[in-house]
C-alpha cells in the first residue's frame, strides 16, 4: 500500500511541479497594481463586479435639509396697511378694450343715435356693403372699384389697409398690438402710399413693348 501512494506521487510531480509554477505565476500577477490605480488585480477585479451588481448609487453625498424659516409677521395685526392699487389702470387708453365693452359701447352709440341721420356707425354689415359696391367688367369678372382715379378713394383705401395691417396709429385694440409710440415712422421712412396700381404698371410695359399708342379700349376697363 504504501510502496502504491509512493509510485503514484513520483508518477504525478511532474504535474505538481507545473501547477505549482502556474498558480505562482498567476499570484504574481494578481498581486501586481493595473494601470497606476494602486490596486491588485483581484481586488480590481472585485471592487468592478461589485459595482456592476450593485443597485445602490455611486453619488452617496445626502442632501442637507434645513427647516424653513418662520413667517414674518406684522407687528400689529390690529391695523394693517392698505392694499395695493393695481399696476395696470384698466380705464387707462393705454388698455386695449375688450370684446364686451366694445360691443355695450357701440349699442348704446347706435341707441343713443337711432335719429340721427347723419350718424356712421362703427360696425357695418360687410355682406350689404359689399352686394352694393359690387362692380363688374363685360367677361364678369369683379372689378376693383379702389382702382379710381378719385384721391379720396385712394386715401380710404390706403387708410383701411394700414388699419388692416398694422392697426391703427391712434389706439391701441388688442393686447398684442404694440403701444402706440412704437408705431409712430421715422421721418425719412416712405409712409401713407401703397405705390402704384399693378395694372398700370402692365400697361405702361405693354405700351413700351408695342412701340404704339398708349390709347386702347381696354384701358377704360381695369382688369384688361
Amino acid at each position: 500500500m504504501k510502496s502504491g501512494v509512493t509510485h503514484a506521487l513520483r508518477r504525478n510531480a511532474p504535474q505538481g511541479v507545473v501547477l505549482a509554477v502556474a498558480i505562482a505565476s498567476l499570484s504574481g500577477c494578481m498581486g501586481s497594481p493595473t494601470y497606476g490605480t494602486g490596486k491588485p488585480a483581484d481586488q480590481q477585479l472585485l471592487e468592478d463586479i461589485t459595482g456592476v451588481l450593485s443597485l445602490a448609487p455611486k453619488n452617496d453625498q445626502r442632501i442637507e435639509y434645513k427647516p424653513r424659516p418662520e413667517l414674518v409677521k406684522p407687528a400689529s395685526l390690529t391695523t394693517l396697511p392698505p392694499p395695493q392699487d393695481s399696476v395696470i389702470n384698466t380705464s387707462s387708453t393705454e388698455w386695449p378694450e375688450s370684446p364686451e365693452q366694445r360691443r355695450a359701447r357701440i349699442r348704446a352709440e347706435a341707441t343713443a343715435n337711432r335719429d340721427n341721420l347723419d350718424f356712421s356707425p362703427e360696425v357695418v354689415d360687410t355682406r350689404t356693403a359689399a352686394a352694393s359696391t359690387v362692380v363688374r367688367n363685360a367677361r364678369g369678372d369683379v372689378v376693383d372699384t379702389f382702382n379710381g382715379n378719385g384721391k379720396q378713394t385712394r386715401e380710404e383705401f390706403n387708410r383701411r389697409l394700414a388699419e388692416n395691417k398694422q392697426g391703427s396709429a391712434t389706439s391701441r385694440r388688442y393686447l398684442s398690438e404694440p403701444p402706440t409710440e412704437y408705431r409712430k415712422p421715422v421721418e425719412t421712412a416712405p409712409v401713407g402710399d401703397v405705390g402704384e396700381e399693378e395694372w398700370r404698371k402692365e400697361q405702361r410695359r405693354k405700351a413700351a413693348a408695342g412701340g404704339g399708342s398708349t390709347f386702347s379700349w381696354r384701358n377704360l376697363i381695369p382688369g384688361f
